[in-house]
């Protein structure tokens, strides 16, 4: 049905293109904040890894952050979003993705001072998973921030809105 987004000539098609990627990237917040909420109650109820549980829910955290950038601008037809907003969801992304590459690498380093072999649920490589997970939707909260500054002011600072007001 919508193979190849890039490839539609349409307007039509092209809006209906734009709102499957939207439902795509909500769908997968709201996994991801699942997950991250299942795995967090997982490592610090049954496996009493608390620094696995601890990036599992910082992993969600940034998942609703992403899910709420989406809904806040799909929803802002009288263009009431700040380039502050904007500016605060993106440093928010940065210091997601920055906080897990440094615990990562700890991660990782812990791991093998310690001799892990395999990943266990009480060991340092779990958690990497988890430092992972926090790292990509730190990245993607960034991005899509980005995105959606520069469509709401950068590329047409007269309208300052990416939806036409009726």
């Amino acid at each position: 049905m919508l193979q190849n987004c890039g490839a539609l000539q349409t307007n039509a098609k092209m809006g209906e293109c734009l709102k499957y990627n939207l439902v795509t990237r909500i769908i997968a917040a709201f996994v991801g904040a699942g997950v991250g909420i299942s795995g967090c109650v997982a490592f610090a109820k049954v496996y009493r890894n608390y620094n696995a549980a601890a990036w599992a829910a910082l992993s969600a955290v940034f998942a609703i952050v992403f899910l709420y950038l989406h809904f806040v601008v799909r929803q802002d037809h009288e263009r009431h979003i700040s380039r502050l907003k904007f500016t605060v969801i993106m440093f928010i992304g940065i210091s997601g993705l920055t906080a897990a590459t440094i615990d990562f690498v700890v991660n990782v380093t812990l791991g093998i001072t310690h001799h892990e072999s395999g990943v266990r649920t009480d060991g340092y490589f779990i958690a990497c998973v988890w430092n992972f997970l926090t790292f990509k939707w730190g990245l993607l909260t960034f991005f899509a921030s980005r995105k959606f500054r520069k469509k709401y002011y950068d590329s047409d600072p007269q309208s300052r809105g990416l939806v036409q007001s009726t």
